[in-house]
């Protein structure tokens, strides 16, 4: 395994957990015959499942899971630019699979969804251990994380062995190893090296030269390792200099600051908005800041900050459908006015998760300001301030941004994100530097890693 000692997991210990496994979820005892159908978001997207009507070809293949909204926005950042180059694609989602398989990875992801929520809003020691079990990825987790990939091989059954697959889940590309597919390109998440994220067998592609240098010294080979850049969608980053020259003119022209707030896929975030809301809420009611809520697909969010509006007496409206959000976005360049009538917050809610995640990606292109925390939001070139961290991995993501000049440190108390939106909305000077160096970064092509990715792939 890339010629490192893995020496951690014993033959006796994985075959105890592949027994365990095999015999709780019946994995293996039967084949899953898999189909396509199409995107109904995305044109020229074919959805792999085992209740399409399409048979699977040879194609490029996007694989992904459901965990979260990261994954997926990765995988999107990459058949975004596929499909922009009329390259046919199959995104695989691991999750969309009904097979005992997929139902033993899924529980797996409910553990990870609530711990994700309880760290954030009880924070002190929870907090402390989740972070450290986030980021504690060792080899012995990665050589565990291959056995079990052979498991699941069923999850990729009958699929062509020379399509081209581009991974954005470490399981994902160990199955497609593990399953003898002649080319894999992994993507690896963030900016904290960890053994668990890697894909042995395939070339990892990492966003930054620092996390490629720390790969080096912890013994992954370099025919193995490769810094392809940010993974940022096509739509985003081609347009990425004259959104960046917009927003310095709506600098210029003092226009309401748009700062767009999304909630991220385990829902984690909900008690730190609603202390910001409180705190900022002479900024949107003297009509200096606009927040642009997207909770996802999460109603209790959703519910929580419409109760806290309410009993606040801020006005807001909301967004609920793809048509509308489009209208809205339609409505709302860059370069508009934002009209005295509008509400001073806008709440985006969407009943699945694509359109839920997707809508991010859409809005960062008319917003002025991304308040995330460091997930892989991070590495999108939009000026950037940084909420608190659900895992201790995360902070590395921060350094990242820092490094480029177009992110603010973490916020780990709420207070301290208010003192930054006031600086957001008071003066102009930390934007006007976030944008240029935008505009510098995307120059170098740092926010070129998925379509390096593609291209990769697709290069015969």
């Amino acid at each position: 395994m890339f010629g490192l000692d893995t020496g951690f997991v014993s033959k006796q210990t994985a075959g105890l957990i592949r027994g365990i496994l095999q015999k709780r979820y019946s994995i293996g005892e039967s084949s899953i015959p898999l189909f396509s159908s199409p995107s109904p978001l995305y044109p020229g997207l074919e959805l792999i499942s085992d209740k399409g009507q399409n048979p699977i070809e040879s194609r490029l293949l996007v694989g992904s899971i459901r965990m979260g909204y990261g994954h997926h926005r990765m995988a999107l950042s990459v058949y975004s630019h596929s499909l922009k180059k009329n390259i046919p694609t199959y995104l695989h989602d691991l999750l969309a699979i009904t097979s005992p398989e997929s139902k033993a990875i899924a529980d797996i992801d409910s553990g990870y969804s609530f711990f994700s929520r309880m760290s954030a809003e009880i924070g002190g020691p929870v907090e402390w251990i989740w972070g450290q079990l986030m980021s504690q990825g060792n080899l012995t987790s990665l050589e565990l994380s291959c056995q079990l990939a052979t498991l699941y091989k069923g999850l990729m059954n009958g699929i062509p062995k020379d399509s081209p697959v581009i991974t954005t889940y470490p399981l994902n590309g160990q199955i497609a190893v593990a399953s003898g597919f002649n080319k894999t390109i992994h993507l690896i998440c963030d900016n904290y090296p960890q053994y668990y994220l890697l894909v042995p067998g395939a070339l990892n592609l990492v966003q930054s030269p620092s996390s490629y240098t720390k790969f080096i010294e912890m013994g992954v080979p370099k025919d193995n390792l490769a810094v392809a850049g940010h993974w940022v969608s096509e739509d985003i980053v081609s347009n990425a200099v004259t959104d960046s020259e917009n927003r310095v003119r709506r600098i210029d022209s003092k226009k309401i600051r748009r700062f767009l707030i999304p909630i991220g896929g385990a829902g984690a975030q909900k008690g730190y908005i609603l202390d910001l809301l409180r705190l900022t809420k002479s900024y949107l009611t003297n009509r200096k800041a606009v927040y642009w809520i997207n909770t996802g697909d999460h109603v209790k969010v959703l519910k929580a900050i419409e109760e806290y509006l309410i009993f606040q007496k801020i006005p807001y409206l909301s967004i609920d459908s793809w048509e509308d959000l489009l209208t809205f976005i339609t409505r709302h360049p860059l370069r508009s006015d934002d009209n005295e009538n509008n509400p001073p917050v806008v709440l985006f809610h969407f009943p699945t998760h694509t359109e839920a995640f997707s809508a991010t990606d859409r809005l960062i292109r008319i917003a002025d300001v991304l308040v995330t925390k460091p997930s892989e939001l991070a590495f999108f070139p939009i000026p950037k301030l940084f909420i608190r961290r659900v895992g201790d991995h995360e902070a590395a993501s921060v350094i990242r941004s820092l490094e480029l000049g177009e992110g603010t440190v973490e916020c780990r108390e709420v207070m301290h994100a208010k003192e930054l939106v006031q600086i957001f909305t008071e003066s102009d000077d930390l934007l006007l530097r976030m944008n240029e160096s935008i505009i510098k970064n995307t120059i170098e092509g740092i926010y070129n890693g998925s379509k390096t990715a593609v291209e990769m792939a697709t290069a015969k």
